[in-house]
């Protein structure tokens, strides 16, 4: 008799084990495929070295989150505009060091911020006492040629301005933030704009020169990663999150912040050290 007395619950607990296993099997994980990371030159964030590795900040970062959460990553080497064409369709799973945008977020999931932007103005350092400007109207009232990337977020006064400045002749494209300083070295504009820690760091590091800001600050942002809406789902997404915080809250991402910053400083220190003059570094085309 008391063997039928357990048959019912043994049953029960019979049935019940595909169950369980089918939930696990269907589970949306993280990392059930290798997650194709995009990213294009911009140091320190990120960059490819002469071996063809990834290297920078938010590489760094991002290979601290897949330790955490136990993923296989592919950094992919991508123009800019290429690599958010290439999210949008799925090619790409997560791009780095994202500004959200009201566009970008109709193709991708945004993480919570992980660090933060500062965007200014830079000029040579030996123009910094010829060159200042209170607010962004002083660009129009002073006549000053602002050098800007073509690709990337550089604040609502340029984004609400960008037709004046050019009808007035006033802004000069680049397609990328190196050759920005280059033209800025041969005289084709009189600032660049950027991110405070990126900026200098190409300007020490690429171009052996030193860049100063100015006062005005343009914008100041959260810094994300995207997730293609394509590839990524929300339980995904979520994963990051709690990778972000975990990171956070251990002091990691702090830490790996001040190496870089301390890294961009020690460059641009050396420069400063640089006693050649400019017109031996370069020789205009």
């Amino acid at each position: 008799m008391s063997l039928f007395k357990y048959v019912p619950v043994l049953l029960l607990l019979f049935l019940a084990l595909p169950a369980k296993s089918a939930l696990q099997v269907n589970s949306p994980l993280p990392c059930h495929k290798t997650i194709k990371v995009g990213y294009n030159d911009w140091p320190p964030y990120a960059w490819q070295d002469p071996q063809g590795e990834a290297q920078g900040l938010d590489v760094d970062l991002m290979r601290a989150f897949a330790v955490y959460l136990g993923c296989e990553i592919n950094f992919i080497n991508v123009p800019a505009k290429r690599s958010h064409q290439m999210l949008k369709a799925g090619q790409l799973d997560v791009l780095m060091g994202a500004t959200m945008t009201d566009e970008r977020q109709a193709y991708a999931h945004f993480s919570s911020y992980y660090r933060d932007e500062e965007l200014r103005l830079f000029v040579l350092d030996e123009q910094k006492d010829q060159i200042n400007i209170d607010k962004w109207e002083d660009i129009f009232t002073k006549k000053l040629r602002l050098l800007v990337p073509s690709s990337g977020w550089y604040g609502a006064d340029y984004q609400e301005s960008q037709y004046r400045l050019e009808q007035e002749h006033l802004l000069v494209l680049s397609p990328d933030s190196d050759k920005s300083v280059q033209m800025l070295t041969y005289g084709r504009g009189d600032m660049i704009v950027g991110d405070t820690m990126a900026m200098p760091y190409i300007a020490s590091q690429h171009q052996h020169i030193k860049l100063v800001p100015l006062k005005l600050v343009l914008d100041q942002n959260h810094i994300h990663l995207m997730l293609s809406k394509a590839s990524m789902t929300p339980s995904q997404l979520e994963q990051f999150n709690q990778a972000i915080k975990a990171l956070m809250d251990n002091g990691e991402i702090t830490r790996v912040i001040n190496k870089w910053q301390q890294m961009s400083l020690a460059k641009q220190s050396n420069m400063s050290r640089l006693n050649s003059p400019l017109k031996t570094l370069y020789v205009s085309p």
